[in-house]
């Protein structure tokens, strides 16, 4: 009969097999043979930018989000405290002195009495429901834990990829001003020659259209540049703090990256790591509301005095004590610890997908970096043929015009062809550069090289 009951109050779990045991691909899809080889772990440095580490070291002491989420393991470190403490005898010390009058017919009499008393209290985990109460404070606490090291890792990568859009931007502002300074010039020329009977006066309205609109464009850029700096100062913890501006030219980073192996995520992303560890602390909260339906037996002893006075406690005389056992067993409660024990299961069950969900999504988000980065290095590869056609082209185009040899259409195409070459390098170089933030994101980049960011709650 007694294995019958403790077979009862086993813990339950409503986690599959299949999860627990979830084996992921061999190896990536877009991913060619050598890349399979360990990933690296310092991949900062690898974006060849010695400004952007110390940015991230400011970010990771003064960001305010990444601030709440160390506050938040730190609340559940106290829990884990709170749940351990559960599993230990409570000792309490009472002291009352207290001073009653009492009238009855025409008397009056006043009454002092003086306790002192000692009280220990231990509930007996008979069934496991403090330990399942300790455990999912564990797993609990390994979540917040996990979830801080995401949004590190978070942080990092948009302080990386910020910092960089940064110098795309003001890259594309000088190519935009260069533009509007050589089309200037050429206003100036085509006045001239207009004054000279060489050129029409529509030619010379078209290109004081295009300075126009180029200039028009320089500060819309502007603007662009004053925005993304303050989206990084927000970053940095500072919004009104100045940095030194990404002015230099882009890198270019198109060698291949080492992904390993799919089954590498397992262990190496946090956001996985996290919402595993929640998954098995929806489990323990199953285990504790299956235990609910149990009874407790519960130790109470207590030992004391008691006199008129305070002056006259413990002096000398035998203490009173008493021992007390009793057994609590929930008999009637219209069905509620059922339905408790029920949402608990759902719960398992609805964590149980969410960690499927995300554990498929980021082989997808691997996957696509991949390939999405064999597209840009293609991409750029292309148009960085082209610039030099298209440059020596709007060269030959203008001086053709100057010499009567083509119209100012011709012009107009040569220049458009050239800046557009120019501006989707620039870009196609960032999109590269983010391209190997995200990938290293996705693979769970480790960034212990840099400081932790981690700091005691005042």
């Amino acid at each position: 009969m007694s294995s019958i009951i403790i077979a009862g109050c086993s813990a339950p779990s409503a986690i599959r097999e299949s999860t627990h045991n979830f084996i992921a691909p061999e190896k990536w899809q877009s991913a060619i043979s050598k890349q399979q080889s360990p990933i690296v772990n310092n991949w900062v440095d690898t974006l060849q930018d010695k400004n952007l580490s110390a940015l991230i070291e400011q970010a990771l002491n003064n960001n305010q989000q990444y601030k709440s989420s160390y506050y938040s393991l730190i609340l559940a470190e106290q829990q884990v405290t709170i749940a351990g403490a559960s599993l230990l005898p409570e000792l309490n010390l009472s002291a009352e002195q207290s001073r009653r009058k009492a009238v009855g017919d025409q008397v009056q009499s006043y009454d002092n009495n003086a306790d002192i008393s000692l009280q220990l209290s231990y509930e007996v985990d008979l069934w496991g429901k403090l330990s399942a109460q300790q455990r999912q404070a564990n797993l609990q606490y390994a979540s917040a834990k996990a979830q801080l090291e995401q949004q590190r890792l978070t942080l990092i990568t948009e302080v990386a990829s910020t910092w960089f859009t940064l110098a795309e931007a003001n890259q594309l502002l000088s190519l935009y001003q260069e533009r509007a300074k050589n089309l200037t010039d050429n206003l100036e020329m085509m006045e001239r020659s207009y004054r000279l009977g060489l050129n029409q006066a529509l030619d010379v309205y078209l290109a004081k259209n295009d300075v126009s609109s180029q200039l028009a464009r320089v500060a819309q850029q502007q603007q662009q540049v004053l925005e993304i700096q303050r989206q990084l100062f927000l970053l940095l913890g500072a919004p009104e703090q100045s940095v030194v501006y990404n002015t230099r030219d882009l890198p270019i980073l198109n060698e291949n990256i080492a992904v390993g192996t799919p089954s590498d995520l397992l262990t190496r992303r946090p956001d996985l790591k996290s919402s595993w560890y929640d998954l098995l602390a929806a489990n323990a909260g199953l285990a504790i509301a299956h235990k609910q339906r149990f009874p407790s037996i519960q130790l109470r002893a207590n030992i004391g005095d008691s006199a008129e006075e305070i002056g006259s406690l413990l002096s000398g005389e035998p203490l009173a004590w008493s021992l007390i056992g009793s057994l609590t067993a929930p008999i009637f409660n219209a069905g509620k610890l059922a339905a408790q024990e029920e949402v608990s299961r759902l719960t398992v069950k609805q964590k149980e997908q969410q960690y499927l969900q995300s554990l498929h999504a980021s082989f997808v988000e691997v996957e696509n970096a991949l390939s999405n980065r064999q597209a840009l290095q293609e991409r750029y590869t292309q148009f960085n043929q082209s610039l030099e056609n298209t440059l020596a082209a709007r060269k030959l185009a203008f001086d053709q015009y100057m010499k009567g040899l083509v119209t100012y259409s011709t012009v107009l195409e040569a220049q458009r062809r050239a800046f557009d070459t120019q501006t989707q390098l620039i870009q196609l170089t960032n999109q590269i550069i983010q391209n190997k933030i995200t990938l290293h994101a996705a693979l769970g980049g480790n960034t212990s090289e840099l400081a932790n960011g981690l700091w005691s709650a005042e």
